[in-house]
């Protein structure tokens, strides 16, 4: 070859391209046989044993089998309008296609699964859902239980579809804590044993449909359970947000769903999202309870305005039901949850009313809307103690520099006073540290002593 090139000067080899050239060649001809193999895989899922002539499905499940990045959001909603069984059956062995829906806006997800071909896809049973619908939220139940835009109870359906997987990890994690327990390691937390057990009957209510998810992640500490069921007749949405140390136990055990629960049944057409979407300040890691050395993030003016962000979301995702949208909005925020619901409104949010339940404050840039009433509801507790607290630096409040409901011209003021309060000032620091306690618990219960607040609560619900 060399001497060929002395010979003639115009011509010049590479072996180098050539190697490179050769080596291209192979890794087309390997993803092709891959891009093969899963097209068989396809037809295997919908029925059929990798031949082409036992099972029929469409030219676009064929470009999702081969690449599936290749089919924009848009094309991707026509497809599944309109897409077989044996479409849907064969999408749960493909990747890609969920995280493109991910990526969609929920008014665009809203109005796909709303305008689903109802007339070729017949009804499935009682759910409403069309044999198609219900086949997809079958095939990615963790998906669509937290796909932003879709409807609350196809939400529900999904979260539900979810629930036996769901279960058998915390039936495992259960078993795995009680081992540990049983050998006396010295780092388990039985708390956690507790959360697990906890955990493992919540989800069996799940199962059975005695309790609605709206979103279930454990992991991210994400849960949102709805109270109520959208309908033609719903007039009312409540977006209840529990306070600092919530954990996901307290979620298993009822502990936050009171004053939802109660408000529901007592509110015709009313239905409430008790809301926590990611770790709460405060909220211990591994077993779901209080970690008081984090109680700073109650006062975090970042975390408040990124979770305000996030309540934001799920305000427009929720709403692009169709039950929903149209209904009377309220937010209501025990403690922190109060300034969850303020910084979602400073992230673009509206409420018809928000009412505080001994509500901690507001981000700095926070306005009342002239459209939105505002209420504070709360007995002499630890955070108006604290409040009453100035910072050394601002000389102000020490919760949220002041800025707190109580001092707020713009809510209504609903004071009320707690069983002990007689007690106050006549015992020691720490009798009179549990009665603030209790007191600010109380605002978010339905304890006979918190009568009076939860009429005044209904009364402001309905008015």
């Amino acid at each position: 070859m060399s001497e060929f090139e002395d010979k003639c000067s115009w011509a010049h080899s590479n072996l180098d391209a050539v190697r490179g050239g050769l080596r291209r060649f192979l890794e087309d001809n390997h993803q092709d046989a891959t891009r093969l193999s899963d097209v068989a895989s396809t037809f295997r899922a919908a029925g059929g044993s990798g031949d082409v002539g036992q099972v029929t499905v469409s030219n676009g499940l064929l470009v999702l089998a081969t690449v599936p990045t290749s089919l924009s959001g848009v094309a991707l909603l026509s497809y599944l309008s309109t897409a077989t069984e044996a479409d849907v059956k064969a999408l749960a062995t493909m990747p890609g296609w969920q995280q493109t829906l991910q990526g969609l806006d929920a008014s665009k997800i809203g109005t796909w699964w709303a305008g689903m071909n109802t007339g070729a896809h017949p009804v499935a049973d009682e759910s409403g859902f069309t044999q198609v619908q219900e086949l997809l939220l079958a095939t990615a139940p963790a998906m669509f239980g937290a796909l932003d835009g879709m409807p609350a109870l196809a939400r529900v359906r999904a979260n539900q579809l979810n629930a036996p997987s769901l279960l058998r990890a915390a039936e495992k994690n259960l078993e795995t804590a009680r081992k540990l327990s049983g050998i006396g390691q010295a780092h388990h937390d039985p708390n956690r044993t507790k959360m697990l057990q906890n955990e493992v009957a919540y989800l069996k209510q799940v199962e059975a449909g005695d309790v609605q998810l709206y979103l279930y992640d454990r992991g991210r500490s994400r849960i949102v359970e709805m109270i109520g069921t959208p309908g033609p007749d719903t007039r009312h949405v409540i977006t209840y947000v529990p306070g600092t140390f919530t954990g996901m136990n307290i979620f298993y055990e009822g502990g936050v769903q009171q004053v939802a629960n109660y408000l529901s049944s007592q509110v015709s057409g009313t239905v409430a999202f008790v809301y926590k979407d990611g770790r709460l300040p405060g909220e211990e890691d591994t077993a779901g309870g209080p970690n008081l050395g984090r109680i700073g993030e109650a006062n975090d003016e970042n975390l408040a305005r990124t979770s305000g962000q996030q309540l934001a979301r799920f305000e427009t995702g929720m709403r692009t039901d169709p039950y929903l949208n149209g209904a009377e909005q309220t937010g209501i925020g025990h403690s922190w949850g109060l300034a969850n619901v303020t910084s979602s409104e400073v992230a673009g949010a509206r409420y018809d009313k928000v009412v505080s339940l001994a509500g901690a404050g507001m981000l700095p840039d926070w306005k009342p809307q002239p459209t939105t009433e505002y209420s504070n509801l709360y007995y002499y507790d630890l955070l108006v103690h604290g409040q009453g607290i100035p910072n050394l630096i601002t000389n102000k409040g020490v919760v949220w520099d002041g800025n707190n409901p109580i001092h707020r011209d713009e809510f209504e003021q609903h004071y009320y006073r707690g069983p002990h309060d007689d007690q106050l000032g006549a015992i020691n620091t720490v009798e009179e540290g549990n009665i603030l306690m209790e007191n600010h618990n109380l605002i978010a219960s339905t304890n006979n002593d918190n009568e009076k607040a939860l009429e005044d609560m209904l009364e402001i619900v309905t008015r």
